[in-house]
Protein backbone atom coordinates (compact mmCIF):
# COMPACT_ATOMS: atom_id res chain seq x y z
CA UNK A 1 0.00 0.00 0.00
CA UNK A 2 2.77 2.44 0.94
CA UNK A 3 4.51 1.89 -2.42
CA UNK A 4 1.36 2.93 -4.29
CA UNK A 5 0.88 5.99 -2.08
CA UNK A 6 4.49 7.03 -2.69
CA UNK A 7 4.13 6.49 -6.46
CA UNK A 8 1.01 8.66 -6.58
CA UNK A 9 2.55 11.29 -4.27
CA UNK A 10 5.57 11.70 -6.55
CA UNK A 11 3.39 11.78 -9.67
CA UNK A 12 0.97 14.43 -8.38
CA UNK A 13 3.72 16.53 -6.82
CA UNK A 14 5.37 16.59 -10.23
CA UNK A 15 2.27 17.62 -12.20
CA UNK A 16 0.62 19.93 -9.62
CA UNK A 17 1.52 23.16 -11.43
CA UNK A 18 0.14 21.74 -14.67
CA UNK A 19 -3.34 21.61 -13.13
CA UNK A 20 -3.55 25.40 -13.19
CA UNK A 21 -2.51 25.75 -16.84
CA UNK A 22 -3.79 22.57 -18.47
CA UNK A 23 -6.13 22.92 -21.49
CA UNK A 24 -8.91 21.05 -19.68
CA UNK A 25 -9.10 23.54 -16.79
CA UNK A 26 -12.37 25.11 -17.98
CA UNK A 27 -13.91 21.69 -18.61
CA UNK A 28 -12.90 20.57 -15.12
CA UNK A 29 -14.35 23.73 -13.58
CA UNK A 30 -17.69 23.15 -15.34
CA UNK A 31 -17.69 19.58 -14.04
CA UNK A 32 -17.10 20.75 -10.46
CA UNK A 33 -19.87 23.34 -10.81
CA UNK A 34 -22.23 20.68 -12.15
CA UNK A 35 -21.47 18.42 -9.18
CA UNK A 36 -22.04 21.29 -6.76
CA UNK A 37 -25.44 22.02 -8.34
CA UNK A 38 -26.34 18.33 -8.34
CA UNK A 39 -25.52 17.68 -4.67
CA UNK A 40 -26.74 20.99 -3.19
CA UNK A 41 -24.77 21.01 0.06
CA UNK A 42 -26.99 22.21 2.89
CA UNK A 43 -26.16 25.19 5.07
CA UNK A 44 -24.28 24.54 8.35
CA UNK A 45 -22.70 21.35 7.01
CA UNK A 46 -19.25 19.87 7.51
CA UNK A 47 -17.71 18.86 4.17
CA UNK A 48 -14.63 16.77 3.37
CA UNK A 49 -13.03 16.60 -0.07
CA UNK A 50 -10.93 13.41 -0.04
CA UNK A 51 -8.18 13.82 -2.61
CA UNK A 52 -8.91 17.53 -2.92
CA UNK A 53 -6.01 18.27 -5.28
CA UNK A 54 -5.69 22.01 -5.90
CA UNK A 55 -8.94 22.75 -4.05
CA UNK A 56 -11.21 23.48 -7.01
CA UNK A 57 -14.35 21.85 -5.60
CA UNK A 58 -13.88 23.39 -2.15
CA UNK A 59 -13.41 26.81 -3.76
CA UNK A 60 -16.68 26.48 -5.68
CA UNK A 61 -18.59 25.26 -2.61
CA UNK A 62 -17.18 28.13 -0.52
CA UNK A 63 -18.14 30.69 -3.17
CA UNK A 64 -21.80 29.75 -2.73
CA UNK A 65 -21.77 31.74 0.51
CA UNK A 66 -23.14 29.09 2.84
CA UNK A 67 -22.10 28.64 6.45
CA UNK A 68 -19.90 25.55 6.04
CA UNK A 69 -16.92 23.85 7.65
CA UNK A 70 -14.66 22.80 4.77
CA UNK A 71 -11.88 20.23 4.94
CA UNK A 72 -9.58 18.80 2.31
CA UNK A 73 -7.03 16.01 2.39
CA UNK A 74 -4.50 14.97 -0.23
CA UNK A 75 -1.24 13.02 -0.41
CA UNK A 76 0.45 15.68 -2.57
CA UNK A 77 2.17 18.54 -0.76
CA UNK A 78 2.45 20.52 -4.00
CA UNK A 79 -1.27 20.16 -4.73
CA UNK A 80 -2.10 21.35 -1.22
CA UNK A 81 0.17 24.38 -1.62
CA UNK A 82 -1.92 25.54 -4.57
CA UNK A 83 -5.16 24.69 -2.76
CA UNK A 84 -4.04 26.74 0.24
CA UNK A 85 -3.34 29.76 -1.97
CA UNK A 86 -6.78 29.50 -3.56
CA UNK A 87 -8.72 28.91 -0.36
CA UNK A 88 -6.74 31.11 2.09
CA UNK A 89 -8.06 30.12 5.52
CA UNK A 90 -11.51 29.11 4.30
CA UNK A 91 -10.78 25.37 4.49
CA UNK A 92 -8.67 23.17 6.75
CA UNK A 93 -6.21 21.27 4.54
CA UNK A 94 -4.20 18.24 5.64
CA UNK A 95 -1.47 16.13 4.08
CA UNK A 96 -2.84 12.62 4.59
CA UNK A 97 -4.15 9.63 2.68
CA UNK A 98 -7.72 8.32 2.74
CA UNK A 99 -6.39 5.05 4.13
CA UNK A 100 -5.17 6.87 7.25
CA UNK A 101 -8.02 9.26 7.96
CA UNK A 102 -8.01 10.05 11.68
CA UNK A 103 -10.69 12.67 12.27
CA UNK A 104 -11.39 11.39 15.78
CA UNK A 105 -13.14 14.49 17.06
CA UNK A 106 -15.46 15.23 14.14
CA UNK A 107 -17.72 13.60 11.59
CA UNK A 108 -18.97 14.82 8.23
CA UNK A 109 -22.26 15.59 6.53
CA UNK A 110 -20.71 15.17 3.07
CA UNK A 111 -17.62 13.42 1.75
CA UNK A 112 -16.61 14.03 -1.86
CA UNK A 113 -14.15 11.93 -3.85
CA UNK A 114 -13.68 13.51 -7.27
CA UNK A 115 -11.60 11.67 -9.93
CA UNK A 116 -9.52 10.20 -7.11
CA UNK A 117 -11.01 6.83 -6.21
CA UNK A 118 -9.02 4.92 -8.83
CA UNK A 119 -5.81 6.25 -7.27
CA UNK A 120 -6.52 5.10 -3.71
CA UNK A 121 -3.95 2.52 -2.60
CA UNK A 122 -6.61 0.52 -0.75
CA UNK A 123 -10.07 1.30 -2.08
CA UNK A 124 -11.92 -0.97 0.35
CA UNK A 125 -10.20 0.59 3.35
CA UNK A 126 -10.95 4.04 1.93
CA UNK A 127 -14.70 3.45 1.61
CA UNK A 128 -14.77 1.80 5.04
CA UNK A 129 -13.13 4.91 6.48
CA UNK A 130 -15.58 7.17 4.67
CA UNK A 131 -18.49 5.28 6.20
CA UNK A 132 -16.91 5.49 9.66
CA UNK A 133 -16.41 9.27 9.64
CA UNK A 134 -19.75 10.18 8.09
CA UNK A 135 -22.56 11.30 10.36
CA UNK A 136 -25.67 9.16 10.38
CA UNK A 137 -27.59 10.41 7.36
CA UNK A 138 -24.37 11.79 5.85
CA UNK A 139 -23.71 11.40 2.14
CA UNK A 140 -20.76 9.98 0.21
CA UNK A 141 -20.29 11.30 -3.33
CA UNK A 142 -17.84 9.47 -5.59
CA UNK A 143 -17.21 10.89 -9.05
CA UNK A 144 -14.97 8.89 -11.33
CA UNK A 145 -14.37 7.79 -14.89
CA UNK A 146 -15.74 4.57 -16.31
CA UNK A 147 -14.84 3.42 -19.81
CA UNK A 148 -16.60 0.06 -19.57
CA UNK A 149 -15.01 -3.24 -18.56
CA UNK A 150 -12.39 -3.38 -21.31
CA UNK A 151 -11.63 0.35 -21.28
CA UNK A 152 -11.26 0.35 -17.50
CA UNK A 153 -8.84 -2.60 -17.67
CA UNK A 154 -6.70 -0.84 -20.28
CA UNK A 155 -6.66 2.50 -18.42
CA UNK A 156 -5.82 0.73 -15.16
CA UNK A 157 -2.72 -0.75 -16.77
CA UNK A 158 -1.45 2.37 -18.55
CA UNK A 159 -2.05 5.14 -15.99
CA UNK A 160 0.53 5.68 -13.25
CA UNK A 161 -0.76 4.76 -9.80
CA UNK A 162 -4.15 3.54 -11.04
CA UNK A 163 -5.29 0.83 -8.59
CA UNK A 164 -8.43 -0.17 -10.47
CA UNK A 165 -11.51 1.33 -12.05
CA UNK A 166 -15.15 0.34 -11.74
CA UNK A 167 -18.21 0.11 -13.92
CA UNK A 168 -21.48 1.68 -12.78
CA UNK A 169 -22.73 -1.67 -11.47
CA UNK A 170 -19.47 -2.34 -9.62
CA UNK A 171 -19.74 1.01 -7.85
CA UNK A 172 -23.28 0.19 -6.77
CA UNK A 173 -22.16 -3.17 -5.43
CA UNK A 174 -19.23 -1.56 -3.62
CA UNK A 175 -21.51 0.95 -1.89
CA UNK A 176 -23.99 -1.78 -0.94
CA UNK A 177 -21.19 -3.94 0.42
CA UNK A 178 -20.27 -1.20 2.88
CA UNK A 179 -23.83 -0.61 4.11
CA UNK A 180 -24.60 2.58 2.18
CA UNK A 181 -28.28 3.07 1.36
CA UNK A 182 -30.32 5.20 -1.06
CA UNK A 183 -27.62 4.59 -3.68
CA UNK A 184 -28.08 6.70 -6.81
CA UNK A 185 -26.07 7.23 -9.97
CA UNK A 186 -26.00 9.90 -12.62
CA UNK A 187 -23.78 10.62 -15.59
CA UNK A 188 -22.15 14.05 -15.67
CA UNK A 189 -20.16 13.49 -18.84
CA UNK A 190 -19.54 10.94 -21.54
CA UNK A 191 -17.37 8.79 -19.27
CA UNK A 192 -18.03 10.30 -15.84
CA UNK A 193 -20.42 8.79 -13.32
CA UNK A 194 -21.55 10.19 -9.96
CA UNK A 195 -22.42 7.58 -7.34
CA UNK A 196 -24.00 8.73 -4.07
CA UNK A 197 -24.93 6.82 -0.96
CA UNK A 198 -26.25 7.67 2.50
CA UNK A 199 -24.98 6.29 5.79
Amino acid sequence: MENIIQTNRKFFNRIAKWYEINPFKKINKRMFEKISRLIKVKDNSRVLDAGCGIGSLLQIIYSEGKNLELYGIDISKEMLKIAGQKLNDNAELSLKSVEKIDFKDRSFDYIFSIDAFHHYANQKLAIRNFYRILKNGGKLIVVDFSFGIIGNWIFHHIEIGNTGMHTNLEYKQLFKGYKFRNIQQRKTGLFTIVTTGVK
